[in-house]
């Protein structure tokens, strides 16, 4: 009887999962819906579940045809030719036999960036116009058909190891207006708008950003393979979260999204691979907070770039990424903003300097300067705009001569100046003022504040204090207000420091 019952159970169940294989109508990724944007000069992979495996299916956009390849499970995908950028929105249609089985409406190609971090990316156009008188002729201005935002809001798995296969909900591609600009990312929308006002192409954003949360769970779970990044992961998996707190260049756990790939594994897997021309990333604060360690964070950031490189097949594709501005409660962002700058020797990166922009709070509304400087990153080193300077002043040596430091920059091939930066707009000379916040130090690795000037490509410093000094810093504050080193373009000097273990942080004496 037993056997019987059990072999009857098995029957049933089998019935049921062949009629609900025949009901299911094979359906896209739920990344694509209507007025997606696809990635422009690059073949375009579109995939999707819910297929048999004797299913003959193709996908169509256009006069673009391709054949899917179907598998076991029921899922399918189709590589379709590369496209160049189309403003006039066609539909992407997927095919069984002749018959149209699914739509996706209003789709259009060009440049596709995927934005991660926490708050400070998250932070929405409506915060900006709050706090930022000009941000309001922005807004009524954004009437930008061209533009079109993805946010992903799904919650992160129960299962800590396992990835999502799609995401939660269809949900949709949005269009910027003056309505819909309010709820998007105000530093990816700037970001955006920059970029289709100066490339007349679409721009879509996909934004998986989460307020409050450490980099480890947008890394990969296999890119944790440091011995550092290892013993992070192996604590966390043991939640042995106080020795993981300890642990030099560790991390504070405070909930289920904290955990290593957490992020990763719930909002931006089941987009890979989504054809993308780079990411965008704002995120720090949470690793260099109370009680938080910022050392190490440089080669975090490594495992994040390549992690994400390696799930997209594509180890050219640009990371740029904004160092943290000024915060008087914190001083871990003193070390961070070195880390972040350190971070530069990974390949196809670089830096938006923010450390000039004014706002109080740990969100500075002004994210129309902290966007117009990605976008000329990517301006510059995505897409060849080469009479424009990229970013500020980066340290590059020194030497000492006498009594004096000598340093020498990148990024100064429009000059050197004193400037000031007034609201919004970019930094101005201010003639005749002096340079602010330089420090040297010498062999008892006391600091003193000193004097600098300019002398052509370089910066001299001294102190009276230092008739032997051995290092030279800059901006090395919580709040260095009045730093004024700039190049010519506007674009303000990174922080830096010469010795790095010559720099604490915040649970040094």
């Amino acid at each position: 009887m037993r056997i019987e019952k059990e072999c009857s159970f098995l029957v049933c169940f089998l019935l049921a999962v062949a009629v609900f294989l025949a009901d299911a109508a094979p359906r896209f990724a739920n990344v694509f819906s209507d007025h997606a944007v696809l990635q422009r000069d690059a073949e375009i992979l579109v995939w999707g579940s819910d297929a048999n495996p004797g299913q003959t299916l193709s996908v169509r956009i256009g006069k673009l045809r391709a054949i899917a390849t179907v598998e076991a499970s029921g899922r399918w995908k189709a590589r379709l030719p590369s496209q160049s950028a189309a403003n006039s929105g066609q539909s992407l249609e997927l095919i069984e036999g002749e018959e149209i089985v699914a739509t996706v409406k209003d789709v259009v190609v060009g440049e596709v960036w995927l934005a991660a971090g926490q708050s400070n990316m998250q932070f929405p156009v409506r915060g900006m116009l709050k706090g930022l008188p000009e941000a309001q002729s922005w807004v009524e201005s954004a009437n930008r058909s061209a533009i079109r935002f993805r946010r992903i809001d799904d919650r992160v798995l129960n299962d800590r190891q396992a990835e999502a296969n799609d995401l939660a909900s269809a949900g949709e591609w949005k269009l910027m207006t003056p309505d819909s600009v309010l709820a998007f990312s105000a530093v990816a929308a700037v970001f955006a708008r920059e970029l289709q006002e100066q490339l007349q192409v679409p721009v879509g954003i996909i934004d998986v950003s989460w307020g409050g949360k450490p980099i480890e769970p947008f890394i990969p779970r296999e890119a944790f393979s440091t011995p550092l990044l290892g013993r992070i992961r192996e604590l966390a998996d043991a939640d042995k979260l106080e020795e993981l707190k300890q642990l030099r260049g560790g991390v504070i756990i405070r909930n289920p999204e904290g955990y290593p790939g957490a992020i990763f594994n719930a909002r931006m897997a089941p987009v890979v691979p989504y054809g993308l021309c780079g990411f965008l990333w704002y995120q720090a604060e949470s690793n260099a907070g109370r009680g938080e360690d910022p050392r190490e964070y440089r080669y975090k950031m490594q495992a994040l770039v390549e992690g994400w490189r390696a799930r997209w097949k594509n180890e050219k594709l640009p990371v740029y990424f904004v160092q943290l501005p000024s915060y008087p409660p914190a001083s871990g962002w003193i070390r961070m903003r070195e880390e972040q700058r350190l971070a530069l020797t990974i390949p196809d990166t670089a830096m938006a300097v923010t450390i000039d922009i004014r706002g109080e709070g740990i969100h500075p509304p002004d994210k129309l300067s902290v966007g117009r400087r990605l976008s000329r990153l990517a301006l510059v080193q995505s897409y060849g705009r080469a009479e424009l300077e990229s970013s500020g002043p980066l340290y590059q040596s020194h030497r000492v001569v006498r009594s004096n430091i000598r340093v020498r920059f990148t990024h100064v091939k429009s000059g050197l100046m004193v400037g000031e930066k007034p609201g919004v707009l970019p930094a101005r000379e201010t003639s005749g003022a002096p340079l602010r916040w330089f420090e040297v130090a010498g062999g008892n690795k006391i600091w003193h504040a000193a004097e600098a000037r300019i002398d052509g490509e370089e910066v001299v410093v001294s102190a009276r204090q230092v008739a032997n000094p051995v290092a030279v810093r800059y901006a090395c504050q919580t709040q260095p207000q009045g730093g004024n080193l700039y190049n010519r373009a506007g674009l303000p000097a990174s922080p830096f420091c010469s010795h790095l273990e010559m720099l604490p942080w915040a649970n040094q004496k």
